[in-house]
């Protein structure tokens, strides 16, 4: 065991130094790559061209309202909705051809005229679907030679705010550079986004059966309701779709939803604590959004005029999971989820963000505050998922290897009762073989997870005599040469009947295997010498052995402290290894290790004799002596139940009634029959004595059942073992 823990420690450090190596590779590239981002000095690097553009702004003039100005452009006139501005200019005297005018229309309609020649008609009347509210969208018309200095005319109805953008004039398709490279952060972090989205809800569905996966499926559904939204006001729109007049309805029936997909997100997250509040403005913004479309599809009203109403329930949807998450961080029930919750508070400021940008801005281009308050959601919920399913795997580890370590315990002390003499002899192996390795930790490399493993380990080593048959393990005198045979058989019983479970704890197989080898070489099954006997074999070796000589058998009582030293001694560097031999009689001579027992008797949590253990004390006792035992075997079987129910915190209150007289026999089975409870055991322990265990009773219970008993049964005999009884 030693020289697997050397391996594995030279494993780690060279694990570690790899992983601290590539990371350190990571972080230069990392480096790299922001250098070569942002450094501007390109002097010997590949050319790449020009997508220069220039901004044909100055010397307009706009004609509004029958007055003539001089304007630069961008501005933002004050006109009502539905009225008409113009702006003209003359073309610059360089334009040739293969050049391009771009301006952006933001909701209005525009027609761009060249020497009265209309290039550009981008209106409602231009549409198929008629719609009075247009997408914003870039205008561009291809310029030639002929257009140099030539007379330009804009003309614009007022449908929103008044805007007349930049006019932009570069060669070819120059003129998207700029709008590209401004719109390809936002769009880039949607495409991403939108992917993660889909990649989410395939995962759910596939995991949804065996993970709690509801909040991350809402966090799927908003991340690609809101990418949506994000494609249909992307400026980069006429790029991504072949017909973006169909991006105004699926931008506004997105946008309208955003508000319920987040607020069926934040009641998962929240564990449906607000289920109520959320549902109430989930209904209603369904109800406005449903509303809304009617009242459009009819004709009636467009969905730009009732865009107020859907910011107000937007607003809600705002309000209603911020005041929730406010009251739990006020109750302390935040920490359930409080990487998400900062990502929640993230998002819900962002977004306001995103609607106040929309009524303060002129000049708005819409997604940049939602991407970044979506992506901090977004990474907050991932790292609170695996965190959460890191802890959920923790705790099902945990909870394995409990149920792992309760199967040990429940088979150590199903080892115990079918031995009559041991009298939670494996328990106290566990104890001893832990106190020695606690001793032998810093010499030996071995951590709390070692030493843990191996208590467990003690609890189960003589498993094997499962296998042993009674005649044999509980046989009063010495044994005979062929049942000795057999009882050197169990630790290859214990170590088959395990290792068809697998090396569940790590060791396991080799401490069950391995126990009884001697450090001389002449121990069994294997004859192994010195180190090549495993580690936890040579502890529990010791462990074994300390607690048989501090403990009554049926051959032979307890040795004194002054023997077991003695014998300690004697036998190390031929039973015990030597080192180890030496570490644990410092320990008994520190007075930091004692034996768990009283006159060889085990002991409880309290320091009291066991109540188990008093009986099958008077039982080998009895059995030594020659006195006729009804059945052994039952009363072993009734040690056995009152050890697992100590083990547990509850107790059998025991007493014998014993009589010779006929009549008083055959009342005490009739009220005994009568009175008994269902927890409770009588068994006839001789031809004329009774022992009786009631279960979980106190003293005032116990002494009233006895004298209900003697007052009808006259000519019986009564008395109770308890913790402080001694033989």
């Amino acid at each position: 065991m030693m020289d697997k823990l050397s391996s594995e420690k030279k494993l780690r450090i060279l694990e570690d130094a790899l992983k601290a190596g590539v990371l350190l590779i990571l972080a230069v590239s990392i480096i790299l790559m922001g250098i070569a981002l942002v450094d501007r000095n390109t002097e010997g690097e590949a050319p790449m061209g020009s997508f220069e553009e220039t901004t044909f702004v100055d010397n307009w003039t706009l004609l509004v309202n029958g007055l003539t100005v001089r304007v630069r452009l961008p501005i933002s006139v004050n006109v009502k909705e539905g009225k008409d501005l113009t702006i003209i200019n003359t073309l610059p005297e360089d334009i040739h051809d293969g050049m391009s005018l771009m301006m952006r229309a933001s909701m209005e309609d525009i027609r761009i005229y060249i020497n009265d020649e209309l290039r550009v008609d981008y209106s409602s009347a231009s549409l198929k679907n008629r719609m009075y509210y247009l997408p914003s969208a870039w205008v561009v018309t291809e310029l030639g030679e002929k257009d140099a200095g030539a007379k330009i005319r804009i003309d614009l109805t007022v449908k929103s705010k008044g805007i007349v953008n930049v006019v932009s004039i570069s060669n070819g398709n120059n003129v998207w550079y700029k709008v590209i490279k401004d719109g390809m952060a936002v769009n880039l972090i949607a495409v991403l986004v939108f992917l993660l989205a889909v990649l989410i809800l395939i995962l759910t569905f596939l995991l949804g059966k065996r993970h709690k996966v509801g909040a991350l499926r809402s966090l799927g559904f908003l991340m690609l309701n809101v990418t949506m939204w994000l494609f249909s006001e992307s400026v980069l729109r006429q790029l991504i779709f072949a017909r973006p007049s169909l991006s105004f309805y699926f931008s506004y029936f997105t946008n309208e939803v955003i508000g319920i997909f987040a607020c069926i997100f934040f009641d998962d997250v929240q564990h449906r604590e607000y289920h109520k509040r959320y549902l109430i403005v989930e209904t209603l913004t369904f109800i406005q959004v449903i509303i809304n479309m009617i009242l459009n599809a009819t004709g009636v009203i467009e969905f730009h005029n009732t865009l107020f109403l859907s910011h107000f329930w937007t607003i809600m949807c705002i309000v209603v999971p911020a005041s929730c998450v406010i009251t739990d961080i006020l109750k302390k029930r935040v920490a359930r989820y409080r990487v998400t919750a900062i990502g929640m508070g993230v998002f819900l400021f962002f977004s306001l963000g995103e609607l106040v940008k929309y009524y303060v801005s002129k000049y708005i281009l819409f997604g940049s505050f939602m991407c970044v308050g979506l992506l901090a959601l977004m990474i907050a919920t991932i790292i609170q998922t695996v965190r959460d399913e890191a802890e959920e795997y923790r705790i099902r580890e945990r909870r394995q290897e409990a149920m792992t370590f309760s199967t040990i315990e429940t088979i150590a002390s199903s080892i115990d009762a079918k031995d009559e003499y041991t009298g939670n002899h494996s328990e106290r192996v566990g104890f001893y073989a832990v106190r020695l390795a606690r001793r032998m930790a810093d010499e030996y490399g071995l951590g709390e997870e070692d030493i843990l493993r191996i208590h467990y380990i003690g609890l189960v080593h003589d498993i094997g005599k499962i296998g042993v048959a009674d005649s044999v393990l509980n046989k009063a005198g010495k044994l005979t040469d062929e049942e000795f045979s057999l009882m050197k058989k169990h630790p290859v019983i214990g170590y088959e009947i395990m290792s068809s479970m697998g090396d569940i704890v790590p060791g396991l197989l080799e401490g069950i295997r391995s126990h009884h080898e001697r450090y001389d070489g002449t121990g069994y099954p294997d004859g192994l010498a010195g180190d090549k006997i495993p580690l936890i074999a040579r502890i529990l070796t010791i462990a074994d052995s300390f607690d048989a000589m501090t403990s009554n058998r049926v051959y032979r009582p307890r040795l004194t402290d002054e023997e077991v030293r003695n014998e300690m001694v004697r036998c190390s560097g031929t039973q015990f290894d030597p080192k180890l031999t030496k570490m644990f009689l410092e320990l008994l001579d520190k007075g930091e290790l004692t034996a768990a027992t009283v006159d060889g008797l085990a002991l409880n949590e309290n320091g009291e004799i066991r109540t188990s253990a008093i009986l099958e004390h008077r039982l080998q006792q009895d059995i030594k002596d020659g006195v006729k035992i009804n059945h052994a075997s039952h009363v072993r079987m009734l040690c056995y139940i009152i050890k697992l129910m100590e083990n547990k915190g509850k107790d059998y209150r025991i007493f014998f009634v014993d009589t010779e007289d006929e009549t008083a026999k055959k009342k005490l089975r009739e009220a005994l029959k009568r009175d008994i409870g269902h927890d409770d055991i009588s068994i006839l322990y001789t031809r004329t004595t009774w022992a009786v265990a009631l279960f979980d009773r106190t003293d005032r219970q116990m002494d009233e059942f006895i004298r209900k008993l003697t007052g009808e049964c006259n000519g019986v005999a009564v008395y109770k073992i308890t913790h402080v009884n001694r033989f």
